[in-house]
């Protein structure tokens, strides 16, 4: 089994991004998991290029991406992922996209098929 692991590099003028570093401490191989470890940049359809080339050159079972969410106290998985870039701080390159679709082709939304509560629950009751 393969997987990888992303985290975005800091922006908004911060030096460190804390979820990035946490995906960085990911050791390499987890039992029988090969873990591979990515730093996305923080601009504007350049983080999805670098994904889909990542993707297509490790060819891994599971991709998850880890980001910084301020203000929130505990991990959360999104459910939903919406096809809008709408800045609220400008990325890295000065870019500040208001409402404009991501995915022209694509639906709204992307609406997770994990079972989301249990997995919520599995990192509650492992003290994460």
């Amino acid at each position: 089994m393969r997987v990888l692991v992303t985290g975005f590099e800091p922006f908004g003028g911060e030096r460190v991004n804390p979820a990035l570093e946490a995906v960085m401490k990911i050791d390499n191989k987890l039992d029988h998991i090969e873990v591979i470890k990515a730093k996305l940049p923080v601009v504007f359809h350049q983080s999805i290029s670098l994904l889909k080339q990542l993707i297509e050159s490790h060819k891994p079972n599971v991709v998850i991406c880890v980001g910084q969410a301020g203000g929130r106290t505990s991990i959360t998985l999104e459910r939903v992922g919406i096809n809008v870039d709408d800045a609220r701080i400008p990325d890295n390159e000065g870019n500040t996209p208001v409402a404009q679709k991501i995915n022209p082709n694509g639906p709204d939304a992307y609406f997770s098929a994990l079972p989301i509560k249990a997995i919520v629950s599995a990192i509650n009751e492992s003290g994460i």
